[in-house]
């Protein structure tokens, strides 16, 4: 008998239900706080991340629009969900335009940090990707903001440390920084 028709309990022509046995699951330990807490000292083993923060890993961000998001989600008919980082509480769309996964992410509670446009770090053309996604949310190209004005500290590590590839004088991303600072 084979893994596959062991585990679903007989023969593969079985019609036998899976079933599991139940466990006993102990309740955490009196002392353990909430495992999302970033601070130290907490005895929890566990030290839990948003789904934010995988998607963060996965992109990088392009520019800032003006505040606020769910005006371009119900542009987009998006579907906002909410997850956290270190500041608090983001509201976060992701999305493929044209071929190109974005990411919109804006602080939930912070008014007027202006929502940062992540775009998978596998595409390389920022400033196409930002003009077709300003096209079809109707807004004027002008509104968009660098990165700078992202408040993610993400984007502040990203701009300190530049991989070698982003640094070169013809990449979009290097460009944009030396327009920021002249």
């Amino acid at each position: 008998m084979s893994g596959r028709e062991a585990a679903m309990g007989g023969s593969a022509g079985s019609q036998q239900p899976r079933r599991w046995e139940p466990v006993a699951v102990p309740a955490p330990e009196p002392d353990w706080r909430p495992a999302p807490e970033y601070q130290g000292g907490n005895p929890n083993p566990a030290l839990q991340y948003g789904m934010w923060d995988s998607m963060a890993l996965s992109h990088r961000p392009i520019g800032v629009l003006p505040p606020p998001m769910q005006a371009y989600a119900d542009r987009l008919v998006l579907s906002v969900e909410q997850s956290w980082e270190d500041l608090g509480g983001v509201d976060v769309a992701t999305f493929r335009l044209g071929g190109r996964f974005f990411v919109l992410s804006q602080f939930a509670d912070v008014d007027d940090t202006g929502v940062t446009v992540w775009l998978d770090r596998r595409h390389t053309d920022d400033e196409a990707s930002l003009a077709a996604l300003v096209e079809a949310l109707g807004v004027p190209r002008n509104c968009v903001r660098d990165i700078t004005w992202s408040p993610h500290p993400v984007v502040q590590r990203e701009l300190d440390s530049p991989t070698p590839s982003e640094a070169g004088p013809g990449s979009s991303r290097w460009k944009r920084f030396l327009r920021k600072r002249s």
